[in-house]
């Protein structure tokens, strides 16, 4: 009885299997292939060249891709950091008890629910030269002409970020309140009677409790923020002079606008590699158990 339900289940996960070999396995298999081959769409009929390593060295000694690399990991930083703050507040605030929660909980998730390409589309209209900021900012007195906020590369880093933040924080805070809800009242009440204050209960009791689902959360938001693409590419397009282009960005329009295959897809490989370096970290602090 054991074994048939044992075959049963294996049977129930071919299918996504199956999806996972079709879409993610194979077109990994792929681009690690190509990786190794001078591969061009200009000169496809005259087939792939086998170079080695020679990609990957291209690669390391490029200077452009260090540069979206370090902004790519500036870009992370900052946005993961602060939609872990403002996700952890909205969470707690989601799991009070109040007066139209449900409505609350609605509003939060509609940026998350919205499509990147048009949260992209809609923030580049907010901060157009002639957009909706600079006509709010036009009110003030001192405010003599409108400023290019996407036209500068410090203004246009900061106007990315902020929308990042506004679309992905509701996706951080969903999970954290996951967390939230499984806490068991009854350490608060102790910690109550023992005297302890608000922060000494979140210090003591929410952060060890919700630690997993946390570090679950910070590593789907890193992986996710290190790819970014349709948000900053509908913004920007990835200017002003190529200041706000991330490595996805850059591998992207190597390997389909400027169609050198082989060395976009050596670029895609270096970025899954530092992926997996991160995901193994997480997945190492996860073994932790809480006490």
């Amino acid at each position: 009885m054991a074994r048939k339900r044992e075959i049963r289940g294996y049977l129930l996960l071919m299918p996504a299997a199956i999806l996972i070999c079709i879409l993610i396995l194979i077109p990994t298999v792929e681009t690690i292939y190509c990786s190794f081959f001078d591969y061009r769409t200009q000169t496809a009929a005259l087939g792939m060249k086998f170079v080695g390593l020679n990609n990957y060295a291209k690669v390391f000694g490029d200077e452009f891709f260090w540069d979206t690399m370090w902004w790519t990991i500036i870009f992370t930083v900052v946005t993961v950091s602060l939609e872990l703050v403002i996700g952890m507040l909205l969470a707690i605030l989601m799991s009070k008890k109040i007066p139209g929660q449900g409505v609350i909980r609605a509003v939060v998730l509609v940026p998350w629910a919205m499509p990147a390409i048009v949260a992209g589309i809609i923030w580049s209209q907010i901060f157009a030269y002639n957009g909706f900021l600079n006509n709010l900012l036009s009110a003030f007195p001192f405010v003599t002409e409108n400023y290019a906020w996407l036209g500068n590369e410090g203004s246009a880093k900061i106007s990315v970020m902020i929308a990042d933040i506004w679309k992905n924080t509701p996706y951080m805070s969903l999970l954290l309140l996951s967390g939230l809800l499984t806490i068991n009242k009854e350490y608060y009440e102790a910690a109550t009677i023992d005297g302890a204050g608000r922060w000494r209960k979140f210090w003591s009791i929410t952060v060890p409790l919700i630690r997993p689902t946390m570090m679950v959360t910070i590593l789907f938001r890193i992986i996710s923020a290190m790819r970014v693409y349709d948000l900053i590419v509908a913004m920007t397009n990835g200017g002003p002079g190529g200041s706000t282009t991330t490595v996805s960005m850059y591998a992207i329009n190597t390997y389909f606008t400027y169609g050198n295959i082989g060395y976009g897809s050596a670029m895609s490989v270096v970025l899954l590699l530092i992926s997996v370096v991160i995901s193994m970290f997480f997945v190492d602090s996860l073994k932790s158990r809480v006490r």
